[in-house]
Parts: C-alpha cells; sequence; structure tokens
C-alpha cells in the first residue's frame, strides 16, 4: 500500500495461472506477515511466515477457479484476489477447516484468534454489506514496486465489472495507511473495531457501484 498517489507504471494485468500460485502465495505472505494482524494472529515470528504462505497458498487455491485473481505479467509484482458475490459465504468453511488440521503447529491460541476473526469480520460484513457483493480477500504488492500505482491497477478489473453490475466491493483492512490508500479507490470507513480487547483495531470498507448514466 502507498501513501502518496502517483501515476500509474504501464504493467500488464492477468489472471494469475495455477502454476504461478505458489510464487503468489510467496508475494501475499510476505506481505502479511509483518502486518499488525499477521503479527497479532501468529506471535511467534519464528513460523509465522511458513505458515502464511501455506495459508495463502489455500486462500489462492480457493479463489482460483472463479478467475477473479488478478496479477502482473510477465513478472509476480502484486496480486489482487476477489471472491465473486455468494462464494465466500458458501465455500469459506472447508478453507478454514483445513487450517485447523495445520494449525497444531502454531497452538491453539492462534487458532482460537484466527476463527474469532473469521467469525467477527463476517458478522462486520452481513451488517455493513447484506447484498450480494464482491469480497476483497487479499492484496499485496512487492515492497521494491509499491509506489508505482500497481495496487490500484490490480484491482480495477473487478472494481469495473462492479459499477457495469451495480454491485458493491467489501473488505478489512488493519492499517490506517492501507486505509487512505481504499479510500483512493472509492470505499469508505463503515465501522472501526477490535474483535480482541488487545487486537489490532480493524477497519471494514464498502465501495458502492459508481453511477455510470
Amino acid at each position: 500500500m502507498i501513501e502518496i498517489f502517483v501515476e500509474p507504471t504501464e504493467v500488464a494485468i492477468a489472471v494469475l495461472s495455477k502454476e504461478k500460485i505458489d510464487h503468489a502465495a510467496n508475494v501475499m505472505a510476505g506481505a502479511f506477515a509483518t502486518d499488525p494482524l499477521g503479527s497479532y494472529l501468529l506471535p511467534d515470528a519464528r513460523n509465522r511466515l511458513d505458515v502464511m504462505r501455506w495459508f495463502w497458498c489455500e486462500a489462492l487455491r480457493h479463489s482460483h477457479p472463479h478467475g477473479r485473481t488478478y496479477t502482473t505479467a510477465p513478472e509476480i509484482l502484486g496480486i489482487a484476489s476477489w471472491l465473486p458475490p455468494g462464494v465466500r459465504r458458501k465455500m469459506f468453511w472447508g478453507l478454514w477447516l483445513s487450517i485447523l488440521q495445520t494449525l497444531y503447529r502454531v497452538g491453539w491460541r492462534s487458532t482460537h484468534r484466527l476463527f474469532a476473526l473469521l467469525e467477527f469480520t463476517e458478522m462486520l460484513r452481513v451488517r455493513h454489506c447484506p447484498s450480494p457483493h464482491w469480497y476483497l480477500d487479499g492484496l499485496a504488492v512487492t515492497p521494491e514496486s509499491q509506489g508505482r500505482g500497481i495496487g490500484s491497477l490490480l484491482l480495477q478489473p473487478v472494481l469495473d465489472l462492479a459499477d457495469e453490475e451495480e454491485q458493491a466491493c467489501c473488505l478489512y483492512t488493519s492499517t490506517e495507511r492501507a486505509v487512505r490508500f481504499y479510500q483512493r479507490q472509492g470505499f469508505v470507513v463503515c465501522e472501526e473495531a477490535r474483535f480482541q480487547t488487545e487486537a489490532p483495531p480493524l477497519w471494514l470498507m464498502v465501495r458502492s457501484p459508481k453511477d455510470l448514466n
């Protein structure tokens, strides 16, 4: 995420291929391993990056069949992973139950925190975005590529589609820097809250479709 807007560099945006999911998961893990929420969920820094890689590999395999996971080509400089309206609420339990099978490596404290976060964010989504909507599962740009407008470019295909179909887009984030970035993309903060007393704040954000008429 960037704080100062700059004109986007010319890069090609493409749908992520199945063969590049592992590489994309590494990009996601590197971005979220230092995020305040990632540090809270997985306080043991020794295995945090490995668990994050595993998680994002599973998450990207979940979202990939829907064809709305975007990257740059030919080199992966960033990833935007979307789930279309209705998909997450129907399928996400299988993903999180598989995570439970792996979390024995990080302990039950992290397991409890993950499921508490899951329940909390689903509650926020139902409260603020009850109609069918696009859900941004994750957005990451490699550190050396930030400040080039790549994050905005990665979001644009689904933002355009949401406008055409008159559907909202929804996400949550855990840094003020990211909040400012998403506000520039048309998202509005609907609620700031903590899912546990000691957890970092979360911002639930929604983007209403633009009137194209």
